[in-house]
């Protein structure tokens, strides 16, 4: 861990600004930096190999994984996005706050950015959003072919990549590989790294919820 001053202070302020705005579910600084910057950098290796990458993160909320992975890996030029505004600018307090000069915050929703930023990015990464049948609707229409999606899972990982077959067909997915780890003695994490093989169609990401309504399942 390269910054572990920068990356305190960040959790300080998760934990504060958290009192007042639902940004994450665990109270205190010790739980937080556990489950949540800790957790969030399990596979930063992963990410330091990637070389220069511009990365999109969806559904941030209090910055995870995208704010610890945006301070540990220098290499990755990271724009968050969330359709909750109060969340948006804690994440901008963050980045001014912590001089972040590789991470920016947006106020969007997933499927409304697609209609401007479709095939702009190398990586996009979401952790705790939707299940991996949704997520890949939001995600795939945001990259450019041969980028990836790094989907941070837990327990329920196989089961959602079994109920994914039909979504991975229809957007142009394929599973590439999926790495574990463990976060301590009882608690595994899964990053499902999905590529990008071909052009989504662009009737998707679909509008109204139907991502998270309707998945393609």
């Amino acid at each position: 861990m390269k910054n572990e001053r920068k990356l305190r202070e960040y959790n300080e302020l998760l934990v504060k600004r958290n009192a007042a705005v639902n940004l994450t579910a665990h109270r205190t600084s010790e739980e937080s930096w556990r489950k949540n910057v800790l957790d969030s950098l399990l596979f930063a290796d992963e990410f330091e190999k990637l070389g220069r990458m511009v990365v999109l993160d969806i559904g941030s909320g209090g910055g995870l994984p995208a704010i610890p992975l945006a301070i540990e890996c220098p290499n990755l030029q990271v724009t968050m996005i969330d359709s909750v505004n109060k969340k948006v600018s804690f994440l901008n307090e963050v980045i001014g706050k912590l001089h972040i000069g590789n991470a920016a915050a947006v106020h969007v929703r997933a499927e409304d950015f697609a209609a401007a930023h479709r095939g702009k990015f190398d990586i996009v990464t979401a952790k705790a959003v939707a299940e991996l049948p949704t997520l890949l609707e939001y995600a795939l229409p945001l990259l450019a072919v041969g980028g990836r999606l790094y989907a941070f899972k837990g327990a329920n990982c196989q089961a959602e990549i079994a109920n994914s077959t039909k979504a991975l067909k229809m957007l142009c997915g394929t599973v590439e590989r999926v790495e574990a780890r463990k976060l301590d003695d009882e608690t595994n994490r899964y990053l499902v790294i999905i590529k990008k093989v071909a052009e989504t169609d662009k009737k998707y990401p679909r509008g109204k919820n139907l991502p998270r309504t309707a998945p393609l399942v």
